[in-house]
């Protein structure tokens, strides 16, 4: 058995420990890997596929892999266009500027609908972008988002602090933010607007997975648990 087919092996059993109840989903993120490493990951079952880049993601899959993929990484205006035409969805929108910009080129290029989740900057990081974890906040902004007829806000994606190389306490404060993620989540979901099913809990990387699955993640994005360190 290949090291990438022992660690999902060894992830799924530890989801299946950790949330028997409901689906977790697996992206593979694949920032700076080889397509034969992504490929051997899509071939044992992975659900997604995340890329960081638009550009790297376009030089790597020409054509597109078999399996949605999804950008994670911060999108910048001018790259707006090549995000719609590659990928499945983007799952860092983290500002109302982003979306009208993507709502406008979709107007534009297809006049359909595209996938979309709001970006939630869980620890308030200066170094990241994102909403603040405030349920009146995205409330808000999900309300006005029905003039965007072109997005389709299916989720949420949260980014937290580091779980590497810090204290006990730091660690607790994280578990707490994904906790109170988790919650922030279904209070929006009870919603209910009909643009927004948020159907998707993205959160959990490789160091804090376990602790986010039990925070009622259903989609957990790993690179180095998959595939070894760089």
């Amino acid at each position: 058995m290949s090291l990438i087919a022992s660690n999902i092996q060894r992830i799924r059993e530890t989801i299946a420990r950790l949330q028997p109840d409901h689906a977790v989903e697996i992206m593979a993120v694949t920032k700076n890997r080889t397509r034969y490493e992504a490929e051997e990951a899509i071939n044992l079952g992975v659900d997604l596929i995340g890329e960081n880049r638009v550009q790297e993601s376009i030089a790597k899959w020409t054509p597109r892999p078999l399996i949605p993929q999804h950008l994670i990484g911060h999108l910048q205006t001018n790259k707006v266009k090549y995000a719609i035409d590659h990928f499945d969805a983007v799952d860092s929108l983290d500002s109302e500027k982003i979306a009208e910009q993507l709502n406008r080129r979709l107007a534009e290029q297809t006049g359909g609908t595209f996938n979309v989740m709001l970006q939630i900057n869980a620890g308030m990081e200066e170094s990241k972008t994102g909403f603040p974890p405030d349920c009146d906040v995205v409330r808000n902004f999900l309300l006005q988002a029905s003039k965007w007829p072109h997005l389709e806000f299916i989720g949420i994606m949260a980014l937290f602090p580091r779980a590497i190389d810090t204290s006990e306490q730091e660690k607790q404060r994280i578990r707490k933010l994904m906790k109170e993620t988790g919650e922030l989540w279904r209070m929006c979901q009870m919603e209910g607007f009909p643009w927004a099913p948020l159907t998707i809990l993205s959160m959990g990387m490789s160091e804090d997975y376990e602790w986010a699955i039990d925070a009622g993640s259903t989609l957990i994005r790993l690179g180095t648990n998959i595939f070894g360190p760089r």
